[in-house]
């Protein structure tokens, strides 16, 4: 393909370069023009449509992501297409109060810095006044690197095939995260000059991409990262267009263990928390961090997208027009659901479910009897809301056409139920090992963070079997504790100096190596028949509490 094509976009007339070897959808985001691709450019959700303009006048409904530009073409990018970062203008990361109270006398000049939790699938970040130790507003957005794959190893694997795949790979973050930063400041009507510094956490190969740094050792026995050392990158050393800007990364512990559970660790402040106490940052890549005999013990687990939204039927981020809780009260019934609608829309619709609202809705179905234990859709089961897809698979209504945003059906299928399971066995196999590994039955103590929001249930994450059966009172759910670390990282040096001395002290268990883990794992896999929340005791197909 030559690289003289060009894209002309309409009615503005933008014209832009087609980048040669790529397809229309890299080539839009090449130039910061980011479309949505829910199936991560397989071409099967239509998310990523354009009309491309004929030369008799008329249009042809094209998938911009299995489009190969050929020759110089015109486009309509209809508004549903378009990929859009939802900013929150009050952010979901609380601080901690006693973070906070070291700020409480600064006055004066105010200083502009950008924390950034670099995701497998979800992209945060946050504006802050690092004088003032205060968050100005966030957002979060889809990784477009989920166009390569919705896991690590993918994106490792197409480093490997072709090695001029990091930098395109690279590429996108840095783009994706300069729409933000722009976004952002223009939310307060602030200049991208007054940005003087950065922080970016994120798993290993995560933070080895966005530092032009080949991931390969760490998609191989013995998954070693390419280096472990706390860095600080200049802007224009990673191909930002926002120069003179020094850009933080905290140490990498593992492979798979990296500067976002040491971001999180700091913001629990879980080196002063109870022995036994256990962190568990839950995403796409689960990282957990367990504090016992006096040191921390650390291990990851491939959770999969499911839980951030990504690879369901019917996912989405957690944006408004998410359902994030389902209820069930009896098999007959129909679903009770809300969805994220922060500014109260009466006309707003549900589009989609989120991570939170899958594990609320597979919960549902647990306790009402209605999958076994297995996760199957139990057979013979004659209810309105079980029906048989085009492809004659079994699908669990939750909203139907009329009342939905994009006017089709939301709804659990088999595959989606299949996700949890896979993602729910590799989180609490996880924790078994390391509890096993550090000599105790039961975590103290068990914070879950991640990008879930405040919506995740910790009963319904006992109910699908994700963590041990325990006291709810122990169990806190702390939203986005990454997030909130690379804040306090930002605005407090000692919270750097913190970061770099826990990954000193934190023993790595490593479940690859473990000759037993997939025995484990595959038990794992079927949801508890009984399960108890204090004094009260369940069985499968038990009335809902």
């Amino acid at each position: 393909m030559s690289s003289t094509h060009h894209i002309h976009i309409l009615p503005n007339g933008r014209q832009i370069p087609a980048t040669p070897g790529r397809n229309l959808m890299e080539s839009l985001m090449d130039q910061s023009v980011f479309l949505r691709s829910d199936c991560g450019g397989k071409g099967t959700c239509g998310k990523c449509r354009v009309k491309k303009k004929l030369e008799n006048g008329n249009h042809e409904i094209i998938n911009s992501c299995t489009y190969t530009v050929t020759e110089d073409i015109k486009i309509e990018i209809p508004e549903s297409s378009m990929l859009s970062s939802h900013i929150i203008s009050k952010a979901p990361a609380s601080l901690p109060d006693v973070f906070m109270d070291r700020f409480k006398n600064n006055s004066g000049n105010q200083c502009y810095g950008i924390a950034v939790d670099l995701g497998t699938t979800t992209i945060a970040l946050y504006l802050c006044d690092t004088h003032k130790g205060k968050i100005l507003s966030s957002l979060s957005h889809k990784n477009p690197q989920a166009f390569y794959g919705d896991d690590v190893m993918s994106r490792i694997g197409a480093i490997g095939q072709d090695k001029k795949n990091l930098k395109h790979l690279q590429k996108l973050v840095v783009r994706t995260i300069e729409w933000g930063i722009k976004d952002l400041l223009e939310s307060l009507g602030l200049q991208e000059s007054m940005v003087s510094e950065m922080v970016v956490v994120g798993n290993p190969a995560m933070i080895h991409i966005f530092a032009g740094v080949d991931p390969e050792s760490i998609g191989v026995s013995p998954y070693m990262p390419a280096f472990y050392k706390a860095k600080n990158i200049q802007t224009n050393e990673l191909g930002f267009r926002l120069e003179d800007v020094s850009i933080q990364i905290l140490p990498q512990i593992s492979g798979f263990i990296g500067g976002d559970i040491l971001s999180a660790a700091v913001a629990a402040d879980l080196e002063n928390k109870p022995e036994g106490t256990l962190l568990v940052d839950l995403g796409t890549n689960g990282e957990l961090m367990l504090k016992a005999n006096g040191k921390f013990y650390a291990t990851s687990c491939a959770t999969g997208p499911a839980f951030e939204g990504a690879s369901l039927s019917c996912g989405m981020q957690a944006i408004p027009g998410a359902i994030n809780k389902v209820q069930i009260k009896g098999q007959t019934s129909l679903p009770e659901y809300t969805f994220i609608n922060p500014s109260k829309h009466a006309g707003l619709k549900p589009s989609g479910i989120c991570g939170t609202g899958v594990i609320s809705a597979v919960a549902q179905l647990c306790k009402n009897n209605i999958i076994a234990p297995g996760g199957a859709f139990q057979k013979d089961l004659i209810l309105s809301m079980l029906k048989k897809d085009a492809s004659g698979n079994m699908v669990y209504g939750i909203v139907q056409e009329n009342f939905s945003k994009e006017g089709s059906k939301i709804f659990i299928s088999q595959k989606d139920i299949r996700s949890v399971q896979l993602g729910k066995a590799a989180l609490i196999t996880g924790i078994e090992f390391l509890l096993k590994e550090a000599g105790i039955d039961k975590p103290e103590k068990i914070i879950v963070a991640g990008a879930f929001g405040s919506f995740l249930d910790k009963k319904d994450m006992m109910t699908l079997g994700m963590i041990p059966i325990m006291d709810p009172a122990k169990v806190e759910i702390a939203g986005n504790l990454a997030g909130v670390g690379a804040v306090m990282v930002l605005c407090d040096d000692t919270c750097l100096k913190k970061t770099i001395e826990m990954a000193k002290k934190i023993h790595v268990v490593d479940l690859a190596c473990d000759k037993n883990f997939q025995e484990v794992f595959i038990k794992r896999l079927n949801f508890p028949n009984r399960f108890s929340f204090g004094d009260i005791d369940y069985c499968l197909g038990d009335a809902h509490q």
